[in-house]
């Protein structure tokens, strides 16, 4: 089946609606009371102020490899840096997404489309994650090269304001992730020459947060019933200005987890690009964890012990009559983890001569070559020499 590029056309009216309701935002934030530092650490503008940059035409730092955004400089919290896991279905692995092999990946010499669908997240019970206050989750894509080379790189996001019961129980099923209006934002994206930018964040805000009362204020805008906000593709430069305009409001909070954009590779050819940056993580069909970095020894002693179950970390010897949601607060309880599931597949399908495995979770791609097969839409074949090193999955930005 051949996949359509058109419906990945940039649509800024949903920005122009959220900018419409920011009078009424700014109202709020008058009559909102101070909060503690010690209770908000993290400057939210200082981290959200250039986080675009590197897939920004407007900025001075695009395509600079050059620039940074590394824990001694913009992360607030070098602990809590997002580590990305894949779970390889077939063998029921937990790996690290640094450690995708190349022939793992889409063998296609042109652009993808990705699909994302939240699963779960899972606060510690143990270090303070899962109380009270509400918790933000975040969820960016963005890709690197223009589409066409003639507009600005698109991007996607989700935003949701996370509540934990008095349990301190998150149903991200509760909150819309499944709803169609939640995968509207995730569903339909094209990482063009087969590579673009991720990054998941999680943080918490104050009890008398602006940040949460703002989506209130779009939810009730947009004619929403989850406390959810997603966005179709947009130009990077609009997200990165509504982005650091959402964030000055937000002014203080506390990062679980803090992510700058991370280069997803999702092709064997995007991974043989000799202009692609040395850090990566790879880009399969399957299921994906993200812990904090200050998580990832607790779960490397057991990652042999555990499979990822409707996006939950369970033990594999774990009673299968118990529900699934006791057997997951009973695994890692000390351990805070969001998941989600991605499906990747080939832009002009006629043209790859494989296919990313479904569901097999990191399958070798099934298929016979088909010859002459297509470049990119934004000009460049993405070919070239290199092969897959091992890296942190910390983001170095251009």
């Amino acid at each position: 089946m051949t996949l359509s590029r058109r419906s990945f056309v940039a649509d800024a009216s949903y920005v122009g609606l959220l900018m419409a309701l920011m009078p009424e935002i700014a109202a709020a934030q008058a009559n909102s009371p101070q909060v503690a530092e010690a209770d908000t650490p993290h400057d939210s503008y200082d981290f959200w102020n250039g986080f675009f940059d590197s897939v920004n035409p407007l900025s001075q730092n695009y395509g600079q490899k050059s620039a940074t955004r590394g824990p001694a400089d913009q992360l607030p919290d070098p602990a809590a840096e997002t580590q990305y896991l894949h779970y390889k279905a077939d063998t029921k692995v937990l790996r690290y997404a640094t450690d995708i092999s190349k022939d793992e990946l889409l063998d296609h010499d042109g652009d993808v489309a990705v699909s994302i669908a939240l699963a779960q997240y899972q606060p510690s019970n143990t270090n303070g994650d899962a109380n009270v206050r509400a918790a933000q989750l975040r969820v960016d894509t963005t890709q690197i090269h223009p589409y066409m080379n003639i507009i600005a790189p698109l991007a996607w996001t989700a935003i949701a304001s996370l509540e934990p019961n008095k349990a301190g129980q998150i149903s991200l099923e509760q909150l819309g992730f499944k709803a169609p209006q939640a995968q509207q934002g995730t569903s339909k994206i094209m990482l063009t020459q087969g590579t673009g930018k991720l990054a998941v964040n999680v943080s918490k805000a104050a009890k008398t947060s602006i940040f949460v009362k703002a989506l209130n204020i779009i939810m009730e805008g947009a004619k929403v019933a989850a406390p959810l906000v997603t966005l179709p593709a947009i130009s990077v430069p609009a997200l990165s200005a509504f982005t650091e305009v959402l964030s000055y409001w937000e002014d203080r909070t506390r990062f679980i987890m803090a992510g700058n954009l991370t280069t997803a590779v999702a092709t064997q050819q995007a991974l043989n690009d000799p202009d692609r940056e040395d850090r990566y993580i790879g880009l399969l069909s399957g299921d994906y964890l993200m812990v904090p970095q200050k998580h990832t020894d607790d779960l490397a002693k057991e990652m042999p012990n555990l499979d990822l179950v409707q996006g939950y970390l369970v033990r594999k010897d774990a009673d299968p009559n118990q529900p699934l949601q006791v057997r997951a607060q009973n695994a890692l309880p000390g351990i805070t983890y969001a998941s989600m599931h991605v499906s990747v597949s080939p832009l002009d399908a006629s043209s790859s001569g494989k296919s990313s495995g479904g569901d097999s979770g990191g399958e070798k791609s099934s298929g016979g070559s088909s010859g002459g097969s297509k470049k990119s839409s934004s000009g460049k074949s993405g070919s070239g020499k290199g092969g897959a090193s091992k890296n942190s999955t910390d983001s170095k930005t251009k």
